[in-house]
Order: structure tokens, then sequence, then C-alpha cells
């Protein structure tokens, strides 16, 4: 059921545009990732859906209510249903109980219900026997975990993160990680701001990337990963291989780009003769074994040398190699170590049609 919608939502500062006609759906127990740089107005986004920050333009339903018409006990009653957490959380003076019994006080809840709700989050976030601590004298990885434990005593429908892990070790990261996990056992729709592709990647359920303002694409993580609808989409996902051409032939669903001293065939429509973009993940780049008659379904079939390898993390390795069209190519350790593959080694590369993809501007 859809909880949250956003139609035609722009805003304005003066003569600044900071969204531009932004339309989105959030469904119930739904985790949205709002993907994009610093200044592509993510936060402003937010900000207006949790009625922080009126839009010069367009409209808000929650759960098909108008919220830029409510008004009183009824506005009232929908901004106790969701709970902002900032990226940079602000404690109140005091201690971590106080703060975390404030909001539930100002809700009238009974006191032994609070102690229950307040104990309850502090476990969950790995902060138990923090309720006489200064609130003031916490680390900042603590204090963002008391803002999540703060939020989750209301126990609201929406959530909104904006960046919570932009100042974040990684070890703590992967702690905020586990406690936005717990939140979605515990039914919560959440709507999280990041420019960490990874982050967006691996929590969302669908991602909604932002460039100044304009949403690029929305989708799940495979299709904004694998399918970029835009050249913006595709670099800041990490599609590194990005090259302009020219369509030489084209027809029955694919077409030949002539890429500098290559001749690429991919799928897709163009016309004969367009100057187009296109782009490959480096995880997608395919090392073909010449110790082996090579295999004439492989397409797209390239010679270079490895001018570099260096290691990427985890069981892989990145290749640059310089050929008949420069790329980077991501392969596992093994694969490198198994085919000899070394620095100023000939190779033979495959940029396979099904991989290769078509990029809007």
């Amino acid at each position: 059921m859809e909880l949250l919608r956003l139609e035609g939502v722009s805003k304005r500062f003066g003569e600044r545009e900071v969204l531009s006609g932004v339309s989105l759906s959030l469904h119930e127990g739904e985790l949205l990732t709002l993907l994009g740089p610093s200044g592509a107005g993510k936060t402003t986004l937010m900000r207006i859906i949790n009625l922080l920050e009126p839009p010069s333009s367009g409209r808000l339903l929650f759960r098909g209510m108008e919220l830029l018409k409510l008004r009183g006990e009824e506005l009232l009653e929908v901004r106790r249903r969701m709970v902002m957490v900032f990226q940079k959380p602000v404690m109140f003076s005091g201690d971590v109980y106080h703060n975390l019994a404030f909001g539930l006080r100002v809700r009238r809840i009974p006191e032994r219900e609070i102690r229950r709700r307040v104990r309850e989050a502090l476990e969950l976030v790995g902060m138990k026997g923090y309720e006489s601590r200064n609130a003031r004298t916490l680390s900042g990885g603590e204090a963002q975990r008391i803002a999540f434990a703060r939020a989750m005593v209301l126990e609201p429908e929406l959530v909104l993160l904006d960046e919570p892990t932009t100042s974040l070790d990684p070890v703590m990261e992967a702690r905020v990680h586990e406690i936005i996990a717990k939140m979605r056992e515990r039914g919560m729709s959440i709507i999280l701001t990041t420019h960490k592709q990874h982050e967006a990647l691996s929590l969302g359920d669908r991602i909604a990337v932002l460039r100044a303002g304009r949403l690029q694409q929305v989708g799940s993580p495979e299709e904004v990963m694998y399918r970029p609808a835009t050249k913006f989409v595709a670099e800041f996902t990490g599609m590194c291989n990005i090259y302009e051409g020219e369509v030489v032939e084209a027809g029955g669903g694919e077409c030949r780009v002539r890429v500098g001293r290559a001749v690429l065939t991919l799928r897709g429509g163009a016309e004969t003769g367009e100057r187009v973009c296109i782009g490959i993940r480096p995880e997608d780049v395919m090392l073909i074994r010449t110790d082996i008659p090579l295999n004439r379904r492989h397409r797209n079939l390239l010679r270079g040398v490895v001018k570099e390898i260096s290691p990427q993390g985890g069981a892989m390795l990145r290749l640059r190699i310089s050929g008949e069209v420069e790329v980077l190519a991501d392969v596992p350790r093994h694969v490198v170590e198994k085919m000899s593959i070394h620095e100023g080694g000939e190779v033979v590369y495959s940029l396979r049609a099904s991989c290769l993809r078509l990029l809007e501007d």
C-alpha cells in the first residue's frame, strides 16, 4: 500500500531553483534511498516531506491526505506519524533518558510505558545502560545512535534519515546499517539520503538519483546499477568506462558504434550517423583466455596491455588496460593469478554487447 506520494514538487529560494518537478512514491515497509552529490537538493526534499519547509509548488499526499491542506490537530497528528534524524543530531541538555523520553512526554505517554520504550530502544541501538549519561558528552557515533533511539521510541510510520553515516567511520557505519535493518523489521517505512553509492545500493529497495534538483532515474538497485538511464547516473554509480562514439550501423535491436579504433556492437536503438554515449561497468569487462581457441560467440574482442593492477578491497583487483579501447576492469584476484596476468602483459578482453549501455546526456 502506498504511504507517501510527491507530485511535481518544486522549491525556489529567490531566483535559485533547488528542486524541479520531483515526483516520487513510497510504499509501506519500503526503504527508498535518495542518492546524489552535495547540493543535489536531497536535504531540502526531506525537509519538505517533514513539513519543515513548504514547497513552491506541487502536492504531498500521506495515505491519500493532502498534507499541504491540513491544519491544526489533523496536521499535528500526521506530523507525529513521521520523524526525521538529521545528519548532525543535536542532543538536549540532560541525560540520555531525558533525550529519549522528551517526545513521549509531549505526547502524554504514561511514564511506565516511557521506561519500557526507552529501555527497548537503547537495547536495539546497542547502548543499554546509557540512561544516566550526559547526552552532550557522547561521541559522534554514540550521539547518532541515540538519535536513532530517540526516533524509534516514537514508533513512527515514516522515518526520514538525512545522510546518517556521513561523518562516521566504517565500523560505526556498519552499526548504523544494523540499526536501520532493525527499524525495517519493525515495519517502519524509511527514506534515506546519501551520497555513498554502496550505501544506496545495499540498503535501498529502490533508489532515486537526484542531480541539481531533478530526478535522473528511479528504480531497483539492479536497474540503477546495471541499466543507468543517463551518463550522470552511470558515472555516479561507478560505471567508469564511458565513451563517446558514432553509430555506423543500426537495426534489429542492435547498433554498431565506432569508438576510437574499434567498432563495438551493443543492444539498443539508435540511428546511423548519430553521436552517442555508451558505457560498461568495470566488473562486466571479460578477460579472455588465450591458451585455448577463441569462442566465436564472444563479441567486441579487443587486445591491449595491462598498465596497472591495484587492489579494490576483498578479493577484487582493478586492471587499467591500454588497448584499442582504454578500459578499467575489476577482476577476481584468483582469475588474475590463474591467467598469469601482470603489469606489462598482453591481454584479450571483451566488452560484451549485453553489458554495454546507451546513455543519455
